[in-house]
């Protein structure tokens, strides 16, 4: 059946779901990751983000959340056996979320293809003109970003997504022109593996056609 998830932004104390979160399946394979994207392009930028599932234990974080010391949860959290419910999330942090006409903008809206993904944490980039078939920059950081101790997801394959090795990293989106200032010893094109990824749980869900079949 899968668990629910919300994004949050630690450092901000912001998340944003719709009540108390979604299927992954439902926020994967929809339009909703253009509001992540307008997210990292704008009030997330930088800072650390993570895809909370709701069977995720206080105590079970990710390395990049535990290094920075972010507050995914405090004290009195770190004292309870039970699993991070909803409930507590909403104590503990500020509600955020978009207004639907914000959203209804949001995926209506058409942004230059001529942008970057930059992940700050490990200085890696994907290029937004790599990306095709309604894939955007926000579906490629929500794959990877999700993390609870429990594997559920409700995606055919994506069992793996529940601990994604991008958890608590930081991104930006900046125009492609700013790669001359990147120093090319530094940062690594992952747009390839990226891509092989979106098309592994694409097809696994929706058939080797999935390209004309499925509708963001």
């Amino acid at each position: 059946m899968g668990q629910y998830w919300l994004v949050a932004c630690p450092s901000k104390r912001d998340y944003t779901a719709k009540v108390f979160g979604r299927k992954l399946s439902e926020m994967l394979f929809s339009s909703w990751p253009d509001i992540l994207s307008d997210l990292i392009k704008e009030d997330w930028a930088r800072a650390p983000l993570i895809c909370i599932g709701d069977c995720l234990n206080p105590k079970d974080l990710p390395d990049a959340m535990q290094e920075h010391n972010h507050p995914l949860t405090s004290a009195k959290l770190n004292t309870m056996s039970s699993d991070l419910r909803f409930d507590i999330v909403e104590r503990e942090f500020g509600f955020w979320s978009y207004m639907e006409e914000k959203k209804d903008q949001a995926e209506t809206a058409t942004h230059s293809r001529n942008r970057v993904l930059r992940n700050l944490t490990t200085q890696e980039y994907v290029l937004e003109t790599n990306l095709k078939s309604g894939i955007t920059i926000g579906h490629l950081v929500l794959m990877r970003i999700c993390w609870s101790s429990d594997s559920s997801t409700s995606i055919q394959g994506g069992a793996y997504l529940a601990r994604g090795g991008l958890a608590g990293h930081k991104f930006d989106i900046v125009d492609a022109g700013m790669l001359e200032n990147l120093n090319a010893r530094q940062w690594q094109d992952v747009s390839r593996d990226v891509w092989d990824e979106v098309e592994f749980l694409w097809s696994n869900n929706f058939g080797e056609g999935w390209e004309t079949e499925w509708k963001g």
